[in-house]
């Protein structure tokens, strides 16, 4: 059923809405109509472009509009295409964004508004390292500036991380760094299903796992209180509900289940950063070291996860008893099984998906590789976490995830 809500109930969210089971092509034009808004910038996933009709669809449907695009962002959201992106802006007085495509396109198109309205015409990667606290990976809030352009997020995965004012982006070096400000989340959410179904079955549920990421490690932190839990578990396990219709569905041929899923997947995974979001709970290891595996190896987010999850749940079962008993719960009712541990249960849900969970099946199996991430992983925007392990746990964590 269709729903529009504000996105989060917290400062600098108002007017930043979101809507459930939406029309992108409605709910386009209807908003570009409001906000009087004529030049637009499309961002958009090369797949999407070249692949299917979405996006030639939505061009008809702005003929009206003064329409450029940018088909195509890479992996992690390099800053070659972050910078690209800000300079259309700039140089165009672009007035609203519109980015179709994964969390790599939506973390991208955030850090360019962000920075279209912060640094001047003709900026370059020097200019953008200058924004940011080295030891934490951080640039902002008082370095960078409130988004004068409108952005509009259509995502095509379920990392989430449309709904966060925070958005990562990799320099040339391979580090991956982050950006925020208070007011940089987008303006507009529209999580329509039939665009997500374009997403191949493989992307879209490792991008679940990410998710799940989320989820799991913000309930299993210390910080984590009864209000926070809430969300955590009203959210987990509709979108391991939604995850396992969609995958039955493809498995079925039933394309009813199949979109059901994604609209429950997507419901679901909003709350997955609000205990981040609304009360700064932190991530733990497995998204530290994710986001360095990423960068170094190129893998992408949502495997990363499906890799380092299990692992980082054995490696901190001692300390987080409590939540992975929780959380062993919910996945051993939504999928009818009986595993005794929550990395199993997880471990048990990557393999029923199809999806990596070795490091090995990822390519990623030198030593040297290993002492690269384990070393990045110290200087990543969560290291300032006291309960994240030093260089010999997180490699004893890369080494149960081999």
């Amino acid at each position: 059923m269709r729903e529009r809500i504000q996105q989060l109930d917290i400062e600098g969210c108002d007017g930043h809405d979101a809507i459930f089971e939406a029309s992108y092509l409605d709910d386009i034009p209807a908003a570009l109509t409001e906000w009087k808004a004529s030049r637009v910038l499309l961002v958009v996933s090369t797949s999407l472009d070249t692949k299917t009709s979405v996006i030639r669809d939505l061009e008809k449907s702005l003929s009206s509009y003064q329409v450029y695009k940018k088909v195509g962002v890479g992996s992690h959201s390099p800053y070659g295409d972050i910078i690209d992106i800000a300079r259309r802006v700039q140089d165009r007085d672009i007035q609203a964004v519109v980015s179709i495509g994964s969390g790599s396109y939506s973390d991208a198109c955030k850090i360019a508004v962000m920075l279209s309205a912060t640094l001047p015409s003709g900026f370059g990667e020097d200019e953008m390292e200058a924004l940011v606290d080295q030891k934490r990976g951080l640039a902002g809030p008082d370095t960078v500036k409130a988004p004068v352009t409108k952005l509009i997020c259509v995502p095509t995965s379920l990392s989430a991380g449309e709904w966060n004012s925070y958005a990562s982006g990799t320099n040339a070096t391979g580090k991956k760094q982050h950006y925020m400000h208070p007011e940089g989340a987008p303006s507009l959410i529209l999580m329509d299903p039939t665009v997500a179904r374009t997403t191949p079955s493989h992307l879209w549920l490792a991008s679940g796992m990410r998710a799940i990421d989320h989820f799991v490690e913000s309930f299993c932190c210390s910080e984590c209180h009864e209000e926070a839990a809430t969300h955590i578990k009203k959210g987990l396990p509709l979108l391991v509900r939604g995850l396992k219709e969609y995958h039955e569905g493809q498995e079925d041929g039933n394309e009813d289940e199949l979109l059901k899923g994604i609209a429950e997947s997507q419901r679901g995974s909003r709350d997955a950063l609000i205990p981040f979001i609304k009360w700064k709970i932190p991530m733990g290891a497995s998204h530290a070291i994710g986001h360095q595996l990423g960068s170094v190896a190129g893998v992408q987010h949502g495997v990363t996860s499906c890799i380092l999850l299990p692992p980082t749940l054995r490696f901190t079962l001692d300390k987080t008893k409590a939540a992975q008993e929780a959380i062993l719960q919910i996945f051993n009712e939504v999928l009818g099984c009986h595993e005794a541990e929550a990395a199993d249960a997880v471990h048990r849900f990557v393999k029923l998906l199809g999806l990596p969970s070795r490091l090995s099946e990822v390519g990623v199996t030198q030593e040297e590789q290993l002492h690269k991430i384990a070393e990045l992983t110290l200087t990543d925007a969560l290291a300032h976490n006291k309960a994240l392990p030093d260089k010999e746990g997180i490699l004893e964590i890369l080494n149960m995830a081999k």
